[in-house]
C-alpha cells in the first residue's frame, strides 16, 4: 500500500488532514552549515531551533498539530527526517541567533515561535526515506498534507525488523540489562552497569541511546545488528552529556559534550550492549584503554584520549589551528567536511603519539578516506604519493592530481610519515 507518503501516515494511524508538510530548503549558504541538510545532519538540536522559528501567520503551521519535516540534501532530493509534534508558543521579536544564517531571525520583525518534538511514528525512516516532490511544487516548502501527493522512492522504504524503543520504554530496557539510572536533567537521563556509562535523550525518537563516542569505530558493526546511526558516523553533541569527552566548535559560544547516538529496537538492544562491552577495553603499547571512565574523574587523560581518537577535543583543535582550518591537499575549509587524520594509525600509536598534532594532518573527508585505507601517502617534502591501485578515471573524479606537493608539514612529521608509507601505504 505504501506508494505514498500519505499511505504511510494511514498506515500509522495518522490522518493527512493533521499534519502539515515541510521542505526545509534555501539556495542561500549558511553562516554555520552549507544547507538545512547539513545543520539537520551535524547539529539536530540547531536544526529543531530554525524549525522551531517560523515566519508571522502562518495559519497552516498553527493550525496543524503535527509536522513533516523533509530537507533537501542535494538538488531535486527530498529527504525526510521526522514526524513532530508541534505547538505555537508565542510570536514575538527573536533574541537569539538563527543556528543556520547566523542573523536574528526576522531582521528585527516579529515571528512565531513553535515547540516541535519528535514522534515515535516513522522513527526507522528517517534519514532513509525520500520523496518526489513535484516540480510544480518546488517553490513551495509549506503544504497540507491531503493537498499534496507525495510519490515515495520505493528502494529507500525502510521496513521494520523490530520495534524502535525509546524514552521511558528504552530506561525500562536497560534496567533489565543491569542498568541503574544515576541522574535526570530534562533533556536526558544518565544509566550505569558498572563502569559502563549510557544516556538516554528523553522525548525524542530519534536515536535515543548515547554512548561514549569512542565507539564511532564500531559503527559498521552495530549497522550489521540493525542499529540505526548517522551516516557517516559522527558526533552527537549535547552538554547533559556530563561524563563524556568536551566539544568545542567554532560556531558554539560554550563547550559542549559529545556521544555516538544509536537507534535501538527491542530485538537489537542486547546484542548491542553485549557488541559495546566486547569494544569498550582497547589494547595499547601503554596497557588497556577504556572508552568508558567513573564519573569521579571524567576528565582524565582516558577521556581526552578518547576525544583524540575520534578526531575531537585537543587533537582536532590543534589540527585546525595548525593547518589554517584547510585541508592542504584538496583546499577545502569548511570544518564540517575535515576530519582530523592520525598520520600513525590509533591502534599502532602509543597514548603520547595519539596526543601528538605532528601524528596529525587535516584532510577532507574524501583525502582522509584515502589516506586512512593506504591509497594516498606522502613524502616527506610533501609529495603526494598514489597508489596503483586508483585509476586515472577515478583520481581525476576526486581531484587528487598525482605528484601535487602541500606546504607546512615539519621535520617532527617525519617519523610518522615514514610509518605510514612502510606499513599503511599500498604502492
Amino acid at each position: 500500500m505504501s506508494a505514498t507518503f500519505n499511505n504511510l501516515l494511514l498506515e500509522r494511524g495518522i490522518a493527512p488532514e493533521e499534519v502539515a508538510l515541510l521542505r526545509h530548503h534555501t539556495p542561500k549558504r549558511g553562516a554555520y552549515a552549507a544547507s538545512i541538510a547539513d545543520l539537520w545532519r551535524d547539529d539536530p538540536e540547531g536544526f529543531i531551533l530554525y524549525q522551531d522559528t517560523q515566519e508571522k501567520n502562518r495559519p497552516i503551521l498553527r493550525k496543524r498539530r503535527i509536522w513533516a519535516s523533509f530537507v533537501s540534501p542535494n538538488p531535486g532530493d527530498t529527504l525526510f527526517v521526522g514526524l513532530f509534534n508541534a505547538k505555537y508558543l508565542n510570536t514575538g521579536v527573536a533574541d537569539w541567533t538563527c543556528p543556520y544564517r547566523g542573523d536574528r531571525p526576522g531582521e528585527g520583525k516579529p515571528v512565531d515561535r513553535f515547540s516541535t518534538h519528535l514522534r515515535s511514528e516513522l522513527s526507522e525512516q528517517i534519514g532513509k526515506l525520500r520523496v518526489d516532490w513535484p516540480d510544480s511544487n518546488v517553490r513551495t516548502w509549506k503544504r497540507k498534507a491531503e493537498g499534496l501527493s507525495l510519490p515515495v522512492v520505493p528502494s529507500t522504504l525502510v521496513r521494520q525488523t523490530g520495534l524502535p524503543i525509546h524514552d521511558a520504554d528504552l530506561v525500562d530496557a536497560l534496567e533489565t540489562l543491569g542498568f541503574e539510572q544515576r541522574n535526570r536533567t530534562g533533556k536526558v537521563v544518565q544509566m550505569r552497569r558498572g563502569d559502563f556509562i549510557v544516556y538516554v535523550k528523553r522525548e525524542t525518537a530519534i536515536r535515543p541511546l548515547v554512548v561514549h563516542p569512542g565507539f564511532l569505530d564500531v559503527a559498521d558493526s552495530l549497522r550489521a545488528l540493525g542499529v540505526d546511526t548517522v551516516e557517516p558516523p559522527r558526533s552527537y553533541v549535547n552538554a547533559h552529556l556530563r561524563e563524556f569527552p568536551e566539544y568545542i566548535a567554532p560556531h558554539r559560544t560554550t563547550v559542549g559534550r559529545h556521544g555516538f547516538a544509536l537507534g535501538v529496537s527491542d530485538r537489537n538492544l542486547a546484542a548491542t550492549i553485549a557488541l559495546l562491552e566486547r569494544a569498550s577495553s582497547l589494547e595499547t603499547d601503554d596497557g588497556p584503554v577504556r572508552v568508558v571512565a567513573p564519573p569521579e574523574d571524567p576528565l582524565t587523560e582516558k577521556e581526552r584520549l578518547q576525544a583524540a581518537r575520534i578526531g575531537q577535543g585537543d587533537f582536532r583543535n590543534a589540527l585546525v589551528v595548525a593547518w589554517g582550518g584547510t585541508c592542504p591537499l584538496a583546499g577545502v575549509d569548511h570544518l564540517p567536511l575535515l576530519r582530523a587524520s592520525h598520520i600513525k594509525p590509533w591502534r599502532s600509536s602509543t597514548n603520547t603519539e595519539r596526543l601528538d598534532p605532528f601524528n596529525g594532518l587535516l584532510l577532507a573527508v574524501h583525502v582522509d578516506a584515502l589516506f586512512d585505507r593506504g591509497l594516498i601517502s606522502f613524502e616527506d617534502n610533501g609529495t603526494l604519493l598514489v597508489s596503483n591501485t586508483l585509476s586515472q578515471d577515478n583520481l581525476d573524479r576526486l581531484g587528487i592530481v598525482r605528484g601535487a606537493m602541500i606546504s607546512g608539514l615539519d621535520a617532527r612529521h617525519g617519523a610518522y610519515l615514514a610509518h605510514h608509507r612502510a606499513h599503511c601505504f599500498v604502492p
